[in-house]
């Protein structure tokens, strides 16, 4: 099961570095993306990772990166990048992530939405003639079957429980309005 990234304001994360292969410098990856080749594509990757240079102090350190060469390895990928010649240099990648500028990624098409624009919306759900407050998106997760939104509860929910909401478009999901920040779901309320 894959939690949704934590939303940030500037790029977005498309794999994260998990491990190490090998001696020459691979690493193994955990793609966020649903299409593979889409590494490919920018020339304006970045390696993000954070760092604590003192007790407390975290920042976050960029390194513009490349992938020289990418492949499935069992149900994973695996990669090397020109900034890991060796194992030793592999392994301080582990716990980064490889991403873009969010203006260098494509828009998405209508009718779709990246994971990242729905943590936050509220989810507002139909019972009979009402509509009822679930809460707000926490988080998505990929569970095989269908993507479900992990609603957490907020001051003005209809109950105080966290509720699993399976992504199916137009049978559960029935209208997603990121201007007015709002997902409409036909689901129950179990109160």
């Amino acid at each position: 099961m894959q939690d949704s990234p934590t939303p940030n304001a500037d790029f977005l994360t498309l794999a994260d570095i998990v491990g190490v292969y090998g001696i020459k410098g691979w690493v193994r990856l955990r793609l966020r993306l649903d299409d593979p080749a889409l590494l490919d594509q920018f020339s304006n990757l970045y390696l993000y990772r954070h760092s604590s240079p003192s007790a407390g102090d975290v920042a976050l350190t960029r390194t513009k990166v490349h992938i020289d060469t990418l492949q499935r390895q069992g149900k994973g990928f695996i990669a090397h990048l020109d900034v890991a010649a060796d194992r030793t240099a592999a392994e301080a990648l582990v716990g980064s992530e490889i991403g873009v500028p969010e203006a260098l990624f494509p828009k998405a098409m209508p009718g779709d939405y990246y994971w990242r624009d729905l943590v936050g919306l509220e989810v507002w759900c139909t019972e009979g003639d009402d509509t009822v407050l679930l809460g707000a998106v926490k988080r998505l997760m990929e569970t095989g079957a269908n993507d479900v939104l992990v609603v957490e509860p907020s001051e003005t929910s209809v109950d105080t429980k966290e509720h699993l909401v399976p992504w199916i478009p137009d049978q559960v999901v029935t209208d997603v309005d990121l201007e007015r920040g709002r997902i409409l779901v036909d689901w129950y309320v179990d109160l």
